[in-house]
């Protein structure tokens, strides 16, 4: 350690240099991988939902009252008779739109109390494609219709459940397992569960609650609103979603309100719309990380490089006293080592203070301790690699030119 401290004594200033851009350039890359996962994490799950051949129709609007569940059902049956169309359901809770949402608080026994989305309508598995991994789907006889405002009945709803869901609430298996609502007033079993949906609040993705969701055996009605999901033959998508329009009109003549034209969309479509801002947020975070390696790259190879160049006599001088090249490049890289380490503990509690300021203020999440130890890693590695090349030139140099004035 003296030979290392002393020339650091020596010449002090391109140590705090380095240690002051490893420090920054760790505080950065701290909270931008941390966001950077954030916005990626739903953009990597596996939504469940047959993308390619579900068709979402939005915003069917009744002017005068509310739809019944009758109602529903017929215009389902009337989309359902379009050429390609393999099923139709009338929803609440329509995939990739937020036109009317349903967020129920769900608590075990033993587990917290978590917001998940509701997905209300027929035979759902079958019509969004979802993939059923445990227990089973609703029977015909489990189905009412959506009563708004009956929370305390004492009766208990069959639910169906994601996977991410179970794995949160309960230990082991959820079927079969007991629910309520944050109040206690309303009750639950779970008598299926999905391997994955993806919630529609497309702002509560993050933080591992993508697929907060659950399916429920109820039929719309007292709505003034009615969203439909339709699955159709892949390669008739397109013919499929030009025909809804006026199969509509001819369903419910004289009963939509003219000034809202019903949305129809396929659902592959719909996602690519409604996540164009995660995308966009992640490709700028990708560019900050890089651009914040590369210059730290850079300006740890530039520094370390002016700064070995400066010694040029004692390392001619090593070199003449027996030295050998290998001897000469470890001192350079154990002396790297040492600032990164230095820059690294400053840098590490700069990322803590700006993601506690982060979650005052735009109330983020606390960091987790794993993305520290990536960005550490990270940081040695990147200073390592950075003075590699100086420190082979420097060892490469004979002892003869070496000690020569500079």
């Amino acid at each position: 350690m003296n030979p290392l401290l002393s020339s650091m004594r020596r010449q002090p200033l391109m140590p705090w240099l380095i240690v002051l851009q490893i420090t920054v350039a760790c505080a950065i890359l701290c909270n931008t991988l941390f966001l950077l996962a954030q916005q990626a994490g739903p953009l990597l799950i596996d939504d469940g939902i047959a993308d390619q051949e579900v068709i979402i129709i939005d915003q069917v609007v009744r002017p005068d009252g509310n739809w019944t569940a009758v109602q529903g059902s017929t215009g389902a049956d009337a989309l359902a008779r379009i050429p390609g169309v393999q099923r139709a359901t009338a929803v609440v809770g329509a995939p990739m739109r937020e036109t009317l949402t349903m967020v129920y608080d769900l608590k075990s026994a033993a587990g917290p109390t978590v917001q998940a989305s509701g997905f209300i309508g027929n035979r759902l598995i079958d019509t969004l494609g979802l993939q059923l991994s445990r227990g089973r789907d609703f029977l015909d006889n489990e189905y009412r219709d959506l009563q708004l405002g009956d929370g305390g009945n004492a009766t208990t709803t069959p639910i169906i459940i994601t996977e991410a869901l179970g794995r949160t609430l309960f230990e082991g298996n959820p079927v079969g397992q007991a629910l309520t609502s944050g109040d206690g007033d309303s009750h639950y079993v779970v008598v299926g569960v999905v391997a994955h949906l993806l919630r529609y609040q497309l702002s509560e993705l993050d933080d591992g609650k993508a697929e907060y969701a659950i399916l429920l055996p109820q039929r719309p009605a007292g709505l003034p609103l009615l969203s439909f999901v339709v699955r159709a033959d892949a390669a008739q998508r397109e013919a499929v979603i030009k025909a809804v329009p006026a199969v509509l009109q001819t369903t419910y003549a004289g009963q939509m309100a003219k000034s809202f034209n019903p949305v129809v969309s396929s659902y592959e479509q719909l996602r690519s719309n409604g996540l164009r801002n995660r995308r966009a947020a992640v490709w700028l975070l990708l560019t900050v990380n890089l651009v914040v390696a590369t210059i730290t790259l850079i300006g740890i190879a530039s520094l370390s490089g002016y700064w070995i160049q400066q010694r040029t006599r004692q390392i001619g001088i090593r070199r003449a006293l027996g030295a050998t090249r290998m001897q000469v490049m470890r001192h350079f890289l154990a002396e790297n080592l040492l600032l990164t380490t230095a820059g690294l503990a400053i840098g590490l509690l700069l990322a803590l203070v700006i993601n506690q300021w982060l979650m005052q203020h735009y109330e983020l999440p606390r960091l987790p301790w794993a993305y520290l130890l990536v960005a550490g890693g990270l940081m040695l590695l990147l200073g390592q690699l950075a003075v590699a090349a100086p420190a082979r030139r420097a060892a490469q140099l004979p002892p003869a030119s070496a000690t020569r004035s500079v």
